[in-house]
């Protein structure tokens, strides 16, 4: 009974719209392709990188001021300069380094630990039980647990010696040291 009150016409939607009149994707790229997806860095956690002036290339381009994402990639050979998800530079990375201190306790077996090592892993032990009671106390309210604090700096300077622009990542206890010429 229905089908009789919509006409054949109607019924057919290919012949009403067989294209959209405009693209979907206007720059055929879709969201996903994007430098945050393609080289997975995460959003909320990299540091903000300050640019007060305008930097400009051999090809007439220029970065413009403003404030910027720097991205350490996972290989730690590259800097990577993100504006809103989307990769403006990738800059080299000329030196690398780590608080030996903490490396090693991250990375140290349990042979041959001091006492301040053995200290220090106990604590870290009571403080990831304590954190998994307490993230299985946001999971059962469906909430997302609060992340821990994590020292990050980004920082870019000038030097007029060289006409190069340095750039210095820090997060946690990781540093890197970046460099590009002007």
């Amino acid at each position: 009974m229905i089908d009789g009150i919509v006409t054949p016409v109607l019924r057919d939607i290919d012949y009403l719209a067989p294209a959209a009149p405009y693209p979907v994707i206007p720059s055929g790229i879709t969201i996903h392709e994007g430098s945050i997806y393609r080289y997975s860095i995460p959003t909320d956690e990299q540091p903000t990188l300050l640019i007060p002036d305008y930097i400009p290339d051999h090809n007439g381009n220029f970065i413009k001021p403003g404030y910027y994402q720097l991205a350490l990639s996972d290989d730690r050979e590259f800097l990577y300069l993100i504006e809103s998800k989307n990769l403006i530079a990738v800059i080299p990375v000329f030196k690398l380094a780590e608080n030996e201190k903490e490396v090693r306790k991250l990375y140290a077996d349990k042979k041959e630990l001091t006492k301040e090592e053995k200290q220090w892993r106990k604590k870290q032990k009571r403080k990831d039980r304590m954190q998994e009671i307490i993230n299985a106390k946001y999971a059962v309210t469906g909430a997302t647990p609060p992340k821990e604090y994590e020292h990050m700096e980004a920082t870019i300077e000038y030097i007029k010696e060289g006409g190069y622009y340095l750039i210095m990542y820090e997060k946690g206890f990781l540093r890197a040291w970046g460099a590009f010429k002007n």
